[in-house]
This record gives C-alpha cells, structure tokens and sequence, in this order.
C-alpha cells in the first residue's frame, strides 16, 4: 500500500483488495470485483462507474448510502452531466479521465468551502477496472468524508458550494506482483 494512504482505512482497503485481484495484470477487470467480497465498513462508501469515450462521459452504476447522504442525491444510473456542472463536473471528468489514461490508481483529497464558512474535506480513491484490450471500461471509487460542518440541506451540497479546492492528487500505480 502507497505511503499516501497511511491512516486511511477506507480507501486502502480498496487499494489492498484490488491490487490482490489485479493479479499480473495491470488492473483488476470488474469480473475480478465483487463489492460483497470488501470488508462490510467499506460498502456504503463505495461508488461504480462505467467509463464511455476514455472518461470523457461516464454513468454510475452504483453509488454507496454514505456517498449518497454527503452529496445529497442518487446519482445512480445517471450521467456526470446529469449530476454535476460547472467547475465541479470539469474537476471530477478530470479524475476519471487520469485514471483512463494512466490506468492507475488516482488519490485526490478535496476541499469544499460554502460561503457561510462551512467546509467539508473528502479524500478519494479511484481505481480503473478494465483489461489490456479494452482499456478502463468501469471505475471502482471509494470516499473518505471528514465534514467539519454539514450543509444545512444535503441535497443542496454541490448547487451553494462557493469553491472546490483540490488539495493532492496523486497517481498510486499497482506494484508489480511478488
């Protein structure tokens, strides 16, 4: 596991379980990831995404009850542009896009600041899941939330937030196999 990921117990959960069912390979495929088989604290943190076009559209597949209550909405089922807009739809379609292209782990830690004052960190995790044919043809992400203040209404959390400050980014590619 990446020094990065110390003291995230969430997150390199992920890591660990996917870099053990990667094999030899570059990346696990999503036959390889079966969400029941992760440690059940891990679950309602976790979200699926199928990539289209190297990352530049994507749709969820799955979107865990913890991401679900943070962002305020069920983003399951529906596009990045049906979801999202504006800076945090460009910041986000650039993190699946690195992981698309890289097909390589991608940590971001991220901080959202309201004008009220209030301010929620995530730290993340994505991981592509493809083969070497096809490319990255899904994402397996998973969020670590450390709100210092929620929003007062859920659903309103990415319609008022003021900025969107991304404080790392950092590719965690797989070491090889021992």
């Amino acid at each position: 596991m990446p020094g990065i990921l110390q003291g995230e117990p969430l997150l390199s959960a992920v890591y660990d379980f996917c870099a053990e069912r990667r094999g030899t390979r570059a990346m696990p495929s999503r036959a390889d990831i079966d969400p029941i088989d992760l440690p059940r604290f891990v679950l309602p943190h976790l979200a699926l995404l199928e990539v289209f076009d190297a990352g530049a559209r994507y749709r969820w597949r799955l979107t865990g009850t913890e991401v679900v209550n943070r962002f305020g909405r069920d983003a399951t089922g529906r596009f990045g542009d049906e979801v999202l807009s504006g800076d945090y739809l460009a910041f986000f379609t650039s993190l699946i896009r690195q992981v698309c292209r890289r097909q390589a782990p991608v940590y971001s830690l991220t901080l959202f600041r309201w004008e009220d004052g209030r301010t929620m960190t995530t730290s993340r995790l994505y991981v592509p899941l493809g083969d070497a044919d096809a490319g990255v043809t899904q994402v397996l992400g998973v969020h670590d939330f450390r709100a210092k203040a929620s929003p007062r209404h859920p659903a309103t959390l990415l319609c008022d937030v003021q900025q969107i400050e991304e404080l790392v980014r950092q590719e965690l590619p797989f070491e090889p196999p021992a």
